[in-house]
């Protein structure tokens, strides 16, 4: 596991207004527990976090935003699945998007609420992944 510190707001907002991205989004938000979750995961060695769904014809992250921006500021390398969009998904810029600080969003959803604590991430982690993994 690499040494790092862990992920702030200023520093994901920074990292997204100086950064240019190969894809856009069509999300007005994201969030930032997520983003923060996923960084460490990935930075504790987690790297396998799953594909970002993109549309070419648009140039837009279809579904992985939180991911995407993830692998960026980590540094990782991404895998991208061709997916198609809807026709009234509308091109936004991810230095547009805002940041929502005050919720994290997966404690809404119950098939990822008992993801939010690392030991039950990291159990179903080493699951899936054949226990391959021994951080």
């Amino acid at each position: 596991m690499e040494e790092f510190e862990e992920l702030t707001a200023d520093v994901l907002k920074d990292f997204i207004n100086i950064t240019p991205t190969r894809y856009n989004t069509s999300q007005k938000k994201l969030c930032f527990a997520i983003i923060k979750r996923m960084y460490r995961r990935v930075k504790m060695g987690y790297k396998n976090l799953g594909g970002i769904k993109i549309c070419n014809d648009k140039g837009i992250v279809i579904d992985g935003n939180h991911r995407y921006i993830t692998y960026l500021l980590a540094g990782i390398e991404i895998e991208y699945i061709i997916w198609t969009s809807s026709l009234c998904d509308e091109v936004i810029l991810y230095k547009e998007v805002e940041i929502d600080e005050t919720k994290d969003w997966d404690e809404y959803l119950y098939d990822k609420r008992k993801f939010i604590k690392d030991k039950n991430f990291i159990e179903s982690y080493n699951k899936e992944n054949k226990n391959d993994f021994f951080p």
